[in-house]
């Protein structure tokens, strides 16, 4: 059964300190979660704008800004600068996306080590402030090379991770409290917060990193320092007054017998087993930022362009999903979403033939227009995801499964874009063949990854179709040691292939450079390819 921690009647919203109750002794499994009434919400979860509560918005926001502020001037720099090689920037692509598979790591330390007496609070300044001192060492540098790059950026990354996860779990924590109704609203209030400072930060990237065309502007080295400064000077005023909940930390045997006992519940392994599924044929088309710049020759500042309006359109993909769509089938959300992607997919076919300018429209909005419109769509479709993940947490482990949870989700689409990789050597999509507008291999790819992602749909009964009857399945007691053995398996063994081709492609792009300067061939005209690079954070939970 599970046991609550206590909370006196006199307690503050403004209070800094955690709450001091009775020992959480006695942990839940799955099956076992009672819903709370709304008389047992405590006054300090009813608003994420109180004083107690709003340095998780604001390290939502950080997160959001920070991954999209440096995204542009940072694929700049690799080029114009350093003169970094394809391999060199997928390194760095890479190296900032890896963190994310780690989120496990990072929950389950915070649910099983106290620092500095707490179990979130700390663990999130910690990341900014390894973050801060990552960015303020490149900063400090001036002009860091490729090496110093991939190091001081995938330490930063991996403090962000940090930080996201203590929030992500604070929010999961508070979410227990919700009334029925309200379930999630939350956590969709504050990935709002997220994509809007996306948002910013992909309009902020764009417009301080153009000295080149305006004479004016912000050097590599100061964009370094802004982003070591601006989550500091937002969290540091407002981390002494966050609330957090006290209750004893668990070993790291019961952490493991927890997690284990959890994904042995069908409730568990059947929906992720679709949400792994879904996300690893989710293959975006690798040669088509190559087939605008080569091809139809766009310039950056269009690429970039493309990037700020795709994050405005997921920032309102998500209000949409939280105002008209919070209370609609999972299912239907799934189906209606992926159809309607395919199709706008497949509009590139239509701009590879040039079928637009028939009918007068030109190539930049109708390259804009598929991309921007899939980037709704995804945000619509973000939410109900990370819902289900928070409703599968059990109490007292909710850094560690959480995190497990999205890291499960995460390594499906750092997995999915390693497919794409490989599908794009099926034919011959080179940057010489695009040059010379041989797109018969082009059309080819952009077919099949506009219809791989619909395949998972046959699994779409493993996904439940509302919270509803997630909760249904949650009382079920039945589990499975093969359906968690698999889950465990498939988890680890792509999180170790990850990291793997990481390691491979950054020893890969170090051989190849130093052969380049050794030879004193390094072909520039070829570096344009790759104006613009993002880490793609938007897609991860």
């Amino acid at each position: 059964m599970t046991s609550h921690v206590s909370h006196h009647a006199d307690e503050r919203e403004s209070q800094p300190l955690v709450t001091r109750g009775a020992p959480d002794k006695s942990y839940s499994h799955l099956p076992k979660h009672r819903s709370r009434g709304k008389s047992s919400q405590p006054p300090w979860t009813k608003s994420l704008y109180s004083k107690s509560n709003f340095a998780i918005l604001a390290s939502y926001l950080c997160v959001g800004f920070t991954a999209s502020f440096i995204a542009t001037p940072l694929s700049v720099y690799l080029v114009k600068e350093l003169s970094a090689q394809p391999e060199e920037q997928n390194t760095i692509t890479m190296l900032m996306t890896v963190p994310w598979s780690f989120k496990l790591c990072y929950g389950f330390l915070s649910d099983t080590y106290r620092l500095f007496g707490y179990r979130r609070k700390s663990y999130l300044l910690l990341g900014y402030v390894l973050y801060a001192l990552s960015m303020s060492a490149l900063a400090y540098i001036g002009r860091p090379n490729i090496l110093e790059l991939a190091l001081f950026l995938f330490i930063g990354t991996t403090g962000i991770i940090m930080s996201d996860v203590s929030a992500d779990t604070i929010v999961v924590e508070r979410s227990k409290y919700e009334p029925e109704h309200k379930k999630g609203s939350a956590q969709a209030t504050c990935y709002s917060v997220r994509f809007f400072g996306g948002i910013l930060g992909a309009l902020a990237g764009c417009t301080v990193y153009n000295k080149e065309s305006w004479g004016w502007g912000l050097t590599f080295s100061q964009v370094c320092a802004v982003c070591a400064a601006m989550p500091l000077a937002i969290l540091m005023p407002s981390v002494p007054f966050l609330y957090e909940l006290e209750g004893e930390t668990k070993a790291v045997k019961d952490q493991i017998h927890d997690i284990w006992d959890m994904v042995q519940l069908k409730a568990v392994w059947k929906p992720m087993t679709f949400i792994y599924c879904y996300n690893v044929l989710q293959t975006p088309n690798v040669a088509w930022n190559s087939y605008l710049q080569l091809t139809l020759k766009f310039p950056a500042w269009f690429i970039g362009f493309v990037a700020l309006v795709g994050s405005m359109m997921t920032f309102l993909g998500i209000v949409c999903y939280k105002k008209y769509f919070f209370r609609s089938s999972w299912r239907s959300i799934y189906v209606i979403s992926s159809v309607l992607t395919t199709l706008f997919s497949c509009m590139q076919l239509i701009l590879i033939f040039q079928w637009n300018t028939y009918v007068g429209i030109s190539n930049y909005p109708f390259a804009m227009g598929d991309d921007v419109l899939q980037q709704f769509l995804g945000g619509i479709q973000f939410l109900p995801s990370c819902i289900m993940y928070m409703t599968l947490c059990p109490k007292g482990s909710e850094g560690a499964t959480y995190s497990m949870l999205t890291t499960f989700g995460n390594i499906a689409l750092v997995v999915a874009a390693a497919v794409s990789n490989g599908l794009g050597k099926i034919w011959d999509c080179s940057n010489e063949a695009l040059e010379n507008h041989q797109l018969g291999g082009l059309w080819k790819l952009a077919l099949l990854t506009s219809v791989l992602p619909l395949f998972p749909l046959v699994l779409l009964n493993l996904l439940p179709s509302s919270q509803k009857e997630q909760k249904t399945l949650q009382k079920n007691p039945e589990r499975s040691k093969l359906g968690g053995t698999i889950f465990l398996v498939v988890l680890f063994s792509s999180l170790f292939s990850v990291i793997v081709n990481a390691v491979k492609i950054l020893l890969a792009a170090n051989t190849a450079r130093a052969v380049a300067a050794g030879s004193g061939d390094m072909d520039v005209h070829y570096y344009d390819v790759h104006l613009h690079m993002g880490t793609g954070s938007a897609k991860f939970a």
